[in-house]
């Protein structure tokens, strides 16, 4: 089984009531003292109490061996684990509900029902997911699809990882129609899509991005009604970057991945009061520093967002990434965006000033 897979590639565990725990392969720190929790139960979920991954058999197979879905399925059946039998029985709602499906298989279940919360999630949340656009199709499922290819070619141009791609269950879709909020159609062609996820795997929000050149729609934020999520109380990777020593607040999605485990996206220059609130309730535990990077023409809406940070939290810590360039995050590759981060400098009176002379 899965756990024997565990032993043999991470090698000492400890018991722990109903879960077997490993030192973690993916901290940074690999002294980890034992983080690293794995369902006893055949199921398998797995997640470091330390840096936060987290999911299925399947995942971590992924991400252990640097293999796609089918190769690691391979890979399990030589354990006797056998994901497509499993996930028959996880995705029967009579018998487990929707609670116990991991990330990746809740979005495939979103996607297939078009939208619709699923069952268990119904109770819990005020808010619904705008419905996604039709045809919608997650790149990982589709890896070994020639119709997924030139997606995967344009995130490789724009630096995005397969981890990244995995992680975000990056998702697209050559012709899907969306409904907007007036009942209208639109046709989305050649589109990515990036759906934002709530702390319990649950996705929320979505957003796109055109791949062809020239356009008639370059990107969409999903329409929401007032019962739906919107881009105005929606962060993306706010459910990862919270696990980390800092968030940093970029503009858009690339920006995001650009920047790596810390980033996240508001949707735009205009960080709202909501997101605002969103972010420091995510992160009040360990008063995570918040770091403001807007693109260069944003420095305004970065002062408002800092003094809307200390008029909600005044003990939260703030900085200013000062962008010396007019290139934003995805530009410039993840290297140049800590260097520009390791200069940041404190949002308080002086900041306020120091960034406006800087680009005035």
């Amino acid at each position: 089984m899965f756990i024997d897979l565990l032993r043999e590639e991470l090698g000492e565990d400890k018991g722990a009531g109903n879960e077997t725990r490993f030192n973690c392969p993916f901290c940074e720190n690999h002294n980890n003292k034992f983080k690293f929790y794995v369902e006893n139960a055949d199921l398998g979920r797995w997640i470091c109490q330390r840096c936060g991954e987290k999911g299925n058999p399947a995942a971590f197979v992924m991400k252990w061996f640097e293999v796609d879905y089918a190769e690691a399925k391979e890979i399990l059946l030589t354990y006797d684990y056998d994901v497509d039998e499993f996930r028959k029985q996880r995705t029967s709602f009579s018998n487990y509900g929707a609670g116990g499906l991991t990330e990746e298989e809740r979005l495939l279940l979103y996607i297939t029902r078009e939208g619709e919360p699923l069952e268990d999630e119904i109770k819990k949340i005020t808010y619904t997911c705008p419905r996604p656009p039709t045809n919608c199709k997650s790149l990982m499922e589709n890896f070994n699809n020639p119709e997924a290819f030139i997606f995967f070619q344009y995130l490789q141009g724009r630096g995005v990882t397969l981890e990244n791609i995995r992680d975000h269950n990056i998702s697209y879709v050559t012709y899907g129609e969306v409904e907007l909020v007036d009942g209208r159609k639109m046709n989305l062609i050649n589109h990515l899509i990036f759906f934002t996820f709530n702390d319990l795997g649950v996705p929320i929000y979505w957003n796109t991005r055109s791949i062809d050149p020239n356009p008639f729609i370059k990107s969409f934020n999903a329409p929401a009604k007032t019962t739906e999520y919107s881009k105005n109380n929606s962060v993306f990777n706010l459910n990862r970057a919270r696990f980390y020593d800092k968030i940093v607040v970029t503009e858009g999605v690339f920006n995001a991945l650009t920047v790596g485990y810390h980033g996240v996206a508001t949707f735009g220059k205009k960080v709202t009061e909501e997101q605002v609130r969103i972010m420091l309730n995510a992160t009040e535990q360990f008063k995570t520093p918040i770091y403001l990077f807007l693109d260069k023409d944003a420095w305004k809406e970065m002062i408002q967002s800092a003094h809307t940070i200390h008029r909600i939290d005044p003990t939260r810590p703030v900085y200013y990434v000062n962008s010396p360039t007019n290139e934003d995050a995805n530009d410039i590759g993840t290297d140049r965006c800590y260097e520009w981060i390791s200069n940041a400098f404190l949002a308080d009176a002086q900041g306020d000033l120091q960034l406006q002379l800087l680009n005035m």
